[in-house]
């Protein structure tokens, strides 16, 4: 066996490894589903899909990278707030809780990307890591990461994020969102912005 190659496959296995007992599992969490739509009501677009796309997305980039993820859910099915809360705090201590979400508005001229996280340094890191990077993949607006009661975030017992990741009720936003390459640009990006906090 050619030595080189041989050292080549050596550091992929040690990488791998490392990354697997370093960093946590990342619980992935498609906002609504089942008869839970999402959006605004009369909205065209459901965010239920558009959310479920992006996260199983973003659950392939994170796997191919060596991380161990779960998912709320990954069809379309609805998972009750309480049992999302459920599903990531049976990784307390070793777990992060990332929800994927799209925006809508009364204002049709509404558009952005925001993020959220309920409290504690480690939420308020995590959110700043991703909102940055979705922001400059984007060129869209900068809605600022805020603080907020979500049920989603206060209910978790881990570092926890709500990425409203553009708005549906936005013509410009929604043509955008409704490209793969530009989904696949998001959870990439989502996955970025996890990746260089959880190394």
């Amino acid at each position: 066996m050619n030595v080189l190659y041989f050292l080549r496959r050596l550091y992929v296995l040690f990488f791998f490894a490392s990354v697997a007992v370093g960093a946590p599992t990342i619980i992935i969490d498609a906002g609504h589903g089942g008869h839970d739509r999402g959006g605004m009501p009369g909205q065209k677009l459901e965010e239920k899909g558009y959310a479920l796309d992006v996260a199983r997305r973003l659950d392939s980039v994170l796997r191919r990278a060596g991380y161990k993820t779960v998912m709320t859910r990954s069809d379309d099915t609805f998972v009750g707030l309480d049992e999302r809360c459920a599903i990531a705090n049976r990784y307390a201590g070793r777990g992060v809780f990332v929800s994927i979400h799209f925006n809508g508005a009364d204002n049709p001229d509404a558009h952005g990307i925001e993020t959220y996280y309920s409290s504690g340094s480690a939420s308020l890191r995590l959110a700043q890591s991703i909102h940055s990077r979705v922001v400059r993949a984007t060129g869209e607006i900068d809605r600022r990461v805020h603080s907020r009661g979500f049920r989603v975030l206060r209910g978790t017992r881990v570092p926890a994020v709500l990425c409203e990741l553009g708005f549906l009720t936005n013509r410009g936003e929604a043509r955008n969102i409704q490209s793969s390459s530009y989904r696949q640009r998001l959870a990439d990006n989502v996955a970025a912005g996890i990746r260089s906090i959880y190394r």
